[in-house]
């Protein structure tokens, strides 16, 4: 995000090209004052972060599309009826170009599932944690949730970022089965998880997702 401060009297903001979230404020208007108004109209930036992001992509051959925040290109075959990732290279049938956005999501989609069902319940049995059902959405503001039902979501963009920062969202949720809220009991249990993961800070992670979570969008 990037905050331009001038004489002006109003608030605007715009998605560029890049992707980046530009800001027009008076130069009297505070940093919190700037937040509720993005915040107020988080539902616009996403939508236009997709209209941007879809007047962007061409899905021409050697375009780099994100997995688990790598880059790999875009390569033609003629016999693939779907977006498949070979190791090093996106495949996909020239055939079938005209649907590639539809199939890049119905990868991810794909992919977020596999990984997201085996990691939780790794994770859920080392801590005896029992869910209901796991849901693959297609939520652009929320990376994850957990319903009173135990019913746990996790967006299928998730999938673009790293392996850790994905494995701290699971820990995130997995963690509102035993405290509903934000309280600083369930920041310590989110804390004693991770740890058990990996070492080092779990804000890092959370931070990770503020900074670059923009870019996970298609």
């Amino acid at each position: 995000m990037k905050i331009i401060k001038s004489l002006r009297k109003t608030l605007s903001m715009k998605i560029n090209e890049a992707w980046e979230l530009i800001v027009k404020a008076p130069v009297f208007v505070s940093k919190k004052r700037i937040d509720e108004f993005i915040e107020k109209n988080k539902n616009w930036v996403e939508e236009k972060k997709q209209i941007v992001l879809d007047r962007v992509r061409k899905y021409t051959e050697w375009e780099r599309f994100m997995y688990f925040w790598e880059e790999y290109e875009l390569i033609f075959s003629w016999d693939s009826d779907k977006v498949e990732f070979d190791g090093m290279n996106f495949v996909l049938s020239r055939a079938n170009k005209k649907d590639a956005s539809k199939l890049f999501v119905e990868f991810y989609k794909r992919e977020a599932r596999f990984y997201i069902e085996n990691r939780i319940k790794f994770i859920a049995n080392k801590y005896d944690l029992k869910f209901n059902k796991l849901w693959i959405t297609s939520a652009k503001t929320r990376w994850g949730s957990c319903s009173s039902t135990k019913n746990i979501s996790f967006s299928y963009r998730l999938i673009m970022a790293p392996v850790k920062t994905v494995d701290y969202v699971i820990v995130h949720e997995l963690a509102h089965l035993k405290e509903m809220n934000h309280s600083k009991k369930f920041w310590d249990l989110v804390e004693y998880m991770m740890r058990w993961l990996y070492p080092g800070d779990y804000k890092v992670h959370m931070n990770w997702l503020k900074e670059h979570g923009n870019k996970m969008i298609f």
